[in-house]
């Protein structure tokens, strides 16, 4: 990627050589999910970039407030997406029937969520499009819902939004509220393949200003950088809280996977399960790690210590990699890594959206003691 120095996002592109970069970057903030679609996904978007040239990345104020912006991202299975593969066409064909039914045309594409293939698909989208990527999202991670964005706080709808399957099946959506778009949504996806390319959030620039999390694609750039550039744990949790303000709050080894039928909220699509670790070194602890769809908190002999929406990874010490919740065994030595969320989840109306009471752990946030 190259731009100007000190920001990585202004005026700047993204070519072929950054995609392997993005991708882990992109796992970074997403590392409940496993690696399924990686390789037919960044092989597509490498070959797309080396054929077409690098898509450029610009930060939204460079971009005249009048443009008219939408984003996309993968709603679905990633293993149902490596089962079935993009024909190709899915995000290009959802963006232009958005245009049809609104009479625009939309001058530059922006991630719905910087973060696990969702990151990649946006570049894709705007090199086949022929237009910039902006370097901002609705989450500066990932949530489970696609409400679940700072543009919804602001005011923004999610709809018109229209996603296509891999089969060239595709939904229209066109409803008021967020979550019950989200709700028809996720109903017809199953039916469309199991995996849709989402075109939604139709909105201008001047809009995505106030609204969106600016120079997340930039972040996940250099998270990305980092990752593949070291395999010291020591040294990848220093540079990673340089980037990211990540820090290590236990190392310990995995004592138990524990599949819980507790019950939970209906409207998170995840199944509850814990994760107990006994901390080596330090104050002995024992932590437990709730996990949902992603790790939502991180108790410490009974005391909360992290909690949603912090973003909680776990590296595995002896490869010096991330560790996806679908790769851990009991034994695994493991750091407990915690990156604050962008300001607005910290919000009452943040909390209340994606904090610890939404996945059934009504208890106080450790930044609000």
């Amino acid at each position: 990627m190259s731009g100007t120095a000190g920001y990585l996002g202004a005026m700047a592109s993204i070519s072929a050589e950054d995609v392997p970069a993005l991708y882990e970057g992109a796992k970074f903030y997403s590392p409940a999910v496993g690696d399924a679609g990686r390789s037919s996904v960044t092989s597509w978007l490498a070959g797309l970039l080396e054929r077409n040239g690098p898509v450029p990345l610009m930060r939204v104020e460079s971009v005249a407030p009048d443009t008219q912006c939408v984003a996309v991202c993968v709603l679905g299975s990633g293993s149902a997406m490596a089962d079935l593969p993009p024909a190709g066409d899915e995000f290009v064909l959802a963006v232009r029937q958005i245009e049809r039914l609104q009479k625009v045309r939309f001058g530059a594409v922006y991630p719905l969520a910087a973060a696990t293939i969702s990151a990649l698909v946006p570049v894709v989208t705007a090199a086949q499009l022929g237009v910039p990527l902006l370097d901002a999202d609705g989450m500066g991670r990932t949530f489970a819902l696609i409400h679940h964005t700072a543009m919804h706080l602001a005011g923004v709808s999610p709809t018109p939004l229209v996603a296509v399957g891999p089969t060239g099946e595709s939904v229209l959506v066109e409803v008021l509220s967020g979550p019950r778009a989200d709700r028809m949504l996720r109903a017809n996806v199953d039916t469309v393949g199991g995996w849709a390319a989402l075109a939604a959030y139709p909105v201008d620039a001047g809009t995505l200003r106030r609204a969106a999390l600016p120079g997340t694609m930039s972040r996940i750039t250099n998270v990305g950088r980092v990752l593949l550039e070291t395999t010291d744990p020591e040294a990848l949790v220093t540079r990673l809280g340089a980037i990211t303000g990540c820090r290590r709050v236990a190392r310990g080894r995995i004592a138990e996977l524990e599949h819980l039928s507790r019950q939970n909220d209906v409207t998170i699509p995840a199944h509850p399960s814990s994760l107990v670790v006994e901390e080596t070194g330090g104050l002995g602890r024992q932590l437990r790690i709730e996990l949902r769809s992603e790790i939502v908190a991180v108790f410490a002999d009974g005391a909360l210590i992290a909690g949603a929406p912090d973003l909680m990874c776990l590296l595995d010490v002896s490869r010096g990699a991330l560790a996806t919740l679908d790769s851990l065994e009991p034994g695994d030595l493991i750091d407990v890594l915690v990156t604050p969320a962008d300001a607005v989840w910290y919000s009452p109306e943040g909390m209340e959206m994606v904090g610890l009471a939404s996945h059934g752990i009504p208890l106080e946030h450790p930044r609000r003691r």
